[in-house]
């Protein structure tokens, strides 16, 4: 089911990823609204809107793979990986306070990552 409806899958979780882009255009608004977290002015601020146009990269990446069958697999294993290791680390830090603001990304992107790793493995 994953392997033929990839493209779809793609299409619809890189525009999802590419939501971020909003955290590059306004992040004391991200941060303070969505994610209730102190936005920060200075170097902070930089790295979070960095953070941002990243994150919205990563979501272009996945709709062009699934325009582009010849990049989808290094495309996808990547975005696996940087979803993954998001995931992790807010598991790994799961007691403090501001990882539950972090909930749903981190929903999304643990259901990104097993339907990719499906896709991957070739198991659907």
């Amino acid at each position: 089911m994953i392997t033929e409806n990839i493209a779809m899958i793609l299409y619809v979780t890189g525009a999802i990823t590419c939501s971020m882009l909003l955290l590059f255009i306004a992040p004391k608004l991200v941060m303070e609204k969505m994610l209730r977290l102190k936005a920060d002015e200075g170097v902070a601020g930089l790295i979070e809107r960095h953070w941002g146009m990243g994150i919205f990269v990563t979501g272009l990446l996945l709709m062009w793979a699934g325009y582009n069958p010849a990049i989808r697999t290094p495309v996808i294993a990547c975005v696996a990986l940087n979803k993954a290791t998001f995931v992790g680390m807010m598991l790994a830090n799961y007691k403090k306070g501001y990882v539950n603001n972090f909930s749903l990304i981190m929903a999304f992107d643990t259901a990104c990552v097993a339907a990719f790793v499906v896709y991957l493995l070739g198991w659907a």
